[in-house]
């Protein structure tokens, strides 16, 4: 198969400027068939107005778009916005009032009736179906405006921040749907989150965006293990910054370069009774977390955060601190 075939999405050169600032530097990349692209980043990074270049409902200011060898145009350019194979569920996603949720999912239903009755059991909607969109909830409306536009049988889906204004049960039940997309319907998807730990466990690749740069493109186990930076590794939950001049890690972490800083997460230490290629700190905070501890603890040069399900430790506590093996 060619290169210019392989991929289903194809972005070259991208950019966009607003007020003379540009809030999405120059960006290539590819992406292929059936897979799951995670787009992640503090507010106001520029992962959303990617997703809607992406989506033609807005022009790049340089660069193209390809959504299958095709030029992806965007007003003014064409009259209307988006593509007709690429499905966007936008954060202010409407459904038409006085309308049950049978109706609304009738309209544009390309699929035959067993396989829309598959795609609205996966969607959790199959028992909304005489319900009014005024009667949901606001996750309820959600599912219901994602299948919506699955009935269209896109090839590419894109979801803009599919978590926000939701609480934790809606929350659970969007994250299982689009689990259940991705495994079920074997679909294409990107989508945006500004929670990146809820895409460690879907995407098959993770974007980190900054100020409208990527910082680091890459799987999810290397951007949670090896983080480029400060800024990634704070973005995917507690870490310690250990030097790689002062730790006596570094031989059995391998690092060379007594410059160096080494990102590392709570899970990867442990608390020992063994004095070899361990430090001796002191505890200076400990935080309940429910099914394990986070103990943080100083050696005076170096602050760590560590991971133990062992209760009992107080501040001001003397222990000894590894890495796992």
């Amino acid at each position: 198969m060619s290169q210019q075939t392989e991929y289903l999405l194809r972005v070259e050169a991208v950019s966009k400027t607003e007020a003379g600032n540009l809030i999405v530097h120059p960006l290539s990349f590819q992406l292929p068939y059936q897979k799951k692209l995670a787009i992640v980043g503090e507010t106001g990074s520029g992962k959303s107005s990617l997703l809607r270049m992406i989506a033609g409902h807005i022009a790049p200011n340089a660069g193209k778009i390809f959504f299958k060898n095709q030029r992806v145009l965007s007003p003014p350019v064409t009259l209307l916005p988006g593509h007709p194979g690429i499905a966007y569920l936008s954060q202010d996603f409407e459904l038409r009032n006085n309308y049950k949720v049978h109706e609304l999912l009738s309209y544009k239903n390309l699929l035959a009736p067993e396989s829309a009755e598959q795609l609205y059991h996966v969607c959790r909607v199959d028992n909304l179906m005489n319900r009014k969109n005024t009667e949901l909830s606001g996750g309820e409306r959600q599912r219901v405006a994602l299948a919506k536009l699955l009935v269209g049988v896109p090839e590419l889906l894109l979801l803009d921040e599919p978590f926000s204004n939701l609480d934790l049960p809606q929350k659970k039940n969007i994250s299982a749907v689009i689990h259940a997309i991705s495994e079920q319907l074997k679909i294409t998807c990107i989508m945006v989150s500004h929670d990146p730990l809820d895409t460690l466990s879907w995407a098959d690749e993770i974007m980190v965006f900054k100020n409208g740069q990527l910082i680091q493109y890459d799987v999810p186990k290397n951007i949670y293990q090896h983080p480029a930076n400060e800024y990634v590794a704070g973005l995917f939950g507690p870490y310690s910054v250990l030097s790689g001049l002062y730790h006596p890690f570094k031989t059995k972490w391998g690092l060379r370069d007594t410059r160096s800083l080494l990102f590392i997460r709570p899970e990867q230490l442990q608390l020992t009774d063994s004095h070899e290629n361990a430090i001796d700190c002191v505890v200076t905070q400990v935080l309940y977390c429910g099914a394990y501890f986070l103990v943080t603890v100083s050696n005076g040069e170096q602050s760590m955060i560590v991971q133990t399900d062992k209760a009992g430790y107080q501040k001001g506590d003397l222990v000894w601190v590894t890495i796992k093996s």
